[in-house]
Parts: structure tokens; C-alpha cells; sequence
């Protein structure tokens, strides 16, 4: 029998440096990342820093030469309007404001000097309401004027509130924000709602980019609410044994695997003014007239509305099949033994369902708002983001203005503003979501 030979700790240290390149846990381990590295520099992490770059410059389309232009096309305010509305004229009791009321068509205006300035004054039913001040006397008269013949005097309780319809008055253009916020205590003599409007040219001072903000959260929590609506009722229904229940199933996901690009198509065509569906079996079940058909792409509520169907229809199979695994992920025993402990269906929904459901459905809730807030193909097919800007949000805007209109830098920055939100929104549903798995 041969002696056992134990080997040297040099020994052992050259067969380890001998070992195959694969053998090696850790080099192999890093060799097998590389690929994923490379993807998320070339795909994720340059276009993100190129897009913080274009975004501090004055890029545009064409142009020969970029040049830094730091926070300007974030915000760059370049002067203020003083707008006011709803001028309280009077405040007292009910019959009083009635009797102030009728005297607006005996009322007149009278302008006097008040120091270096001059004050419009409006002469109601016997009394003398100080309305606007200003250092030109013609600009007084005209304001004072505009409020007792222009504006709509409405009766709000005891008060006479003068009220534009059409757009607020305007006093001046100053060029900061503390002489606009002095000028509005000299000017305004009564109570007003005022607003200071900045002018510039950074996306911050855009109307429509606002605007965007506020359609993308809107559109965004508005679908997932009503996805959950649909998703869980339909989950409960599919988790149930049934004949049919594998068909079912079958057809639940063709919305959400059917291609936008063809499907949009399709929705185009059940939303066209002229040759909708929805119109065609309204007028021919004599619920509306043929003159007044549904323009559904043409009339701002309308088309936000399809737009959130159109998004409802797609994403809901998501949330009800993501719904419906984690319901048969749940032991039948469990609920065989809620049954027998005298639990009714929603008791045993509520109390074993969902709080076994809730960790795998906020992980679907994730991926569907982050699918809603950057979607794209949805709005850009359907309405392309009309009628008159009204459907815009922010993934369209930053199209249109950087890549229409060519203005790089600020579709960059419009186009940025999705990720604070964006992170801020899944920053707190991963926070939820730990804390329902601790």
C-alpha cells in the first residue's frame, strides 16, 4: 500500500495559478459582466449624459456651433406680468350687496391725484370704492372703466366680486419679482386673486410644458387607478375553474401583445370624427344626432379621455395576469381553511388575498406607471399630442420641440424633468414594497 503523500502549501498554491481561466469563480464572474456594462454605457448611460449636456446648451438643429448656456433653457425669466381677477367690491351683508349690485348701471369712475400717483375710484349706489392706482392717470381710468363695464359682477354671498371671464387684467411688465410684488400692493386697491406670470424662454415659463406636467401625472395615476379597477375583478373572475377559462385567459393578453403600431391603427378608426363605430351605432340607436357626433380627437376632454382608454385597453391584461400568478401562487389549504373557519368571499379576500397579493402587485404597479409616465406611441399615434397642445405630455413635448421644432437643448430639458419625477415615484413605491416584505 502506498504511503499517503500530502502536498506542500507551495504545492497547492501552483495548482490554483494552473487552474483554467473558467474555473476561476471571481475573473469569470466579472468576464460575464462586461457585456452588461457595455450594454448600459452605450444605451443608457451616454445618451443620459449626452442629454444633461445638450440640455446646459443652445443646441439646435443645423447649427455649427453649441455654446453653454448653463440653467437658461430650464428657466430663464426675463421679466413679469401682473395679472388680477376677481376684484372684491364689496363685502357686507346679503340685502346690501344686493342693492350695490343694481347700482352698477348708474356707476361711474372717478380718477383724482393721490400724491405722485393717481387713484380711479368706481361710484356705486352711493358709495366710492378705491378699485386701482397708477402713476399714469389715463392707465387708472382705463382699468377702473374696464372693471365696471367689461367684467361680470357676480353675487357671492354678502360680496360683489368683479370677474373676467376671458382672461385676467394685465398691470404693466416689470423686470423682477420684487418691484412686480410692490407694484401689485400700490396698485390693487381692493382684495384680488393676482398671479405673477414670468416671461422667458426656459421651458419653466412654457405654457405647454406645464401643461405637459400636469396631462403626464394625470394620464399616468389616472389609468393605473383604472387598470386596478378592471385588473382585479377580472383576476378574481380568471382564478375561479371554469369552462373556458384557459380561452379566456388566451384572449385577455392579445391587447397587450398586439403591436401599437397596428392596434393604433385600429383605434384610429373607431376615433375618427367622420367614420367612428361609436358614432355610427349612437346615431343609429338614436341616442345623439348625426350633427352631433363625438369628435373624439378634436375636443381637448374627449381626447384625453381616449387616450386613457386606449392606455386601459393595453395595460390592463398586464395587471390581471401579474394579479392572477400571484393569486394561484396562494396554498389552496389556506384558503380551504378560511373557508371552513366560516369566511365569506370577501373576507377571505380582503384578509388572505390581498395582503398575500400586495407585495407582487406593486411590483406590476411599478412597471405599469413607468410604462404610462414614458409612453410614447400611445399619444403620438392617437392625437399626437392635439388638439391645440391640449394632450401633450412630456415624453411628446420633448419631441416636438427637440426634434420638430429642432431645439436640442430644450427638448434635453424637457425630456429630463421625467427623471426626478420618475424617480421620486419609484423611490416611494420601493419603499412601500420593502416595508411590506419586512
Amino acid at each position: 500500500m502506498r504511503p499517503l503523500v500530502i502536498p506542500s502549501d507551495a504545492k497547492v498554491q501552483k495548482r490554483a495559478r494552473k487552474l483554467r481561466f473558467s474555473e476561476r469563480e471571481a475573473p469569470f464572474g466579472y468576464a460575464l459582466v462586461i457585456p452588461a456594462l457595455l450594454y448600459l454605457t452605450a444605451f443608457i448611460a451616454y445618451p443620459f449624459a449626452m442629454s444633461i449636456w445638450l440640455s446646459l446648451t443652445d443646441a439646435q438643429a443645423g447649427a455649427q456651433k453649441w455654446n453653454y448656456v448653463g440653467m437658461s433653457n430650464y428657466s430663464k425669466v426675463e421679466s413679469y406680468d401682473l395679472l388680477a381677477n376677481d376684484f372684491v367690491l364689496f363685502d357686507g351683508k346679503n340685502e346690501e350687496a344686493k342693492a350695490f349690485l343694481a347700482g352698477k348701471k348708474d356707476g361711474k369712475v372717478t380718477t383724482a391725484p393721490d400724491g405722485a400717483r393717481f387713484k380711479a375710484s368706481l361710484e356705486v349706489a352711493g358709495r366710492t370704492i378705491p378699485v386701482v392706482s397708477s402713476e399714469n392717470e389715463g392707465d387708472a381710468t382705463y382699468v377702473a372703466t374696464t372693471i365696471l363695464n367689461d367684467l361680470d359682477w357676480q353675487l357671492q354671498g354678502g360680496k360683489v366680486v368683479a370677474h373676467s371671464a376671458d382672461s385676467p387684467l394685465t398691470f404693466g411688465n416689470f423686470s423682477d419679482h420684487a418691484t412686480a410684488k410692490k407694484a401689485e400692493k400700490e396698485s390693487i386697491l381692493v382684495k384680488a386673486g393676482t398671479q405673477l406670470k414670468a416671461n422667458g424662454t426656459g421651458v419653466q415659463q412654457d405654457p405647454n410644458f406645464i401643461l405637459a406636467v400636469k396631462n403626464t401625472l394625470k394620464y399616468t395615476f389616472g389609468t393605473e387607478l383604472v387598470k386596478l379597477f378592471f385588473g382585479i375583478p377580472c383576476a378574481l373572475l380568471l382564478h375561479r375553474k371554469f369552462r373556458g377559462r384557459q380561452f379566456l385567459r388566451g384572449l385577455l393578453v392579445i391587447p397587450w401583445v398586439i403591436p401599437i403600431a397596428i392596434s393604433g391603427q385600429a383605434w384610429l378608426w373607431i376615433l375618427d370624427s367622420t367614420y367612428s363605430v361609436i358614432n355610427w351605432g349612437l346615431v343609429h340607436s338614436g341616442i345623439i344626432s348625426p350633427a352631433n357626433i363625438l369628435n373624439f380627437r378634436g375636443d381637448p376632454t374627449l381626447a384625453m379621455l381616449s387616450l386613457v382608454v386606449v392606455n386601459v385597453w393595453r395595460g390592463f391584461p398586464f395587471t390581471t395576469v401579474v394579479i392572477l400568478a400571484g393569486l394561484t401562487s396562494i396554498p389552496d389549504e389556506i384558503l380551504e381553511r378560511a373557508r371552513l373557519d366560516g369566511a365569506n368571499a370577501l373576507q377571505r379576500f380582503f384578509y388572505i388575498m390581498a395582503p398575500m397579493v400586495r407585495p407582487i402587485l406593486m411590483v406590476s404597479l411599478l412597471f405599469s406607471v413607468v410604462f404610462s409616465f414614458t409612453d410614447f406611441n400611445t399619444i403620438w399615434i392617437i392625437t399626437r399630442g392635439g388638439p391645440y397642445d391640449q394632450t401633450q405630455m412630456l415624453a411628446t413635448y420633448a419631441y416636438q420641440v427637440g426634434v420638430n421644432a429642432g431645439y436640442l437643448g430644450k427638448g434635453a430639458a424637457i425630456s429630463l424633468f421625467l427623471f426626478p419625477i420618475m424617480a421620486v415615484t419609484v423611490f416611494g413605491m420601493l419603499q412601500s414594497l420593502r416595508k411590506e416584505n419586512m
